[in-house]
């Protein structure tokens, strides 16, 4: 994980995490699941952050499974990044999708949800 100096340990796929993003994507994950509740399948933090290639300044992607999504869902999901954000100086991307939507053959196979699902468990 991550020293208290933001410095990066390579013991775990999210060894690019500092500890200003691990505490980030905690709030995050806690928020939206307080929010949401039993609706929250899955949390996967993937991209660069995930694979400790990112650089200063990269985004932090976390893929947010839902039972059943929706337009109004996602703002909610929105709106808890956006405050996590500008608590921690960071740039959390949520994508927001539906059970139905990893189950569709087509949309399961696409490069975007094959890596995304490969993330790592927030």
């Amino acid at each position: 994980m991550v020293a208290e100096t933001g410095e990066r340990d390579g013991d775990d796929r999210r060894s690019g995490l500092t500890a200003s993003d691990a505490s980030a994507i905690a709030e995050f994950a806690a928020r939206v699941r307080s929010a949401l509740g039993s609706g929250v399948l899955d949390m996967r933090l993937f991209g660069s952050k995930a694979t400790g290639r990112d650089v200063p300044g990269s985004d932090i992607d976390i893929l947010v499974v839902l039972e059943e999504a929706s337009v109004g869902v996602e703002d909610q999901v929105l709106a808890v990044a956006f405050e996590v954000n500008l608590a921690h100086d960071v740039y959390i991307s949520p994508r927001v999708v539906g059970r139905a939507v990893l189950e569709d053959p087509v949309w399961k196979i696409t490069p975007f949800l094959r890596a995304a699902t490969a993330g790592v468990p927030v």
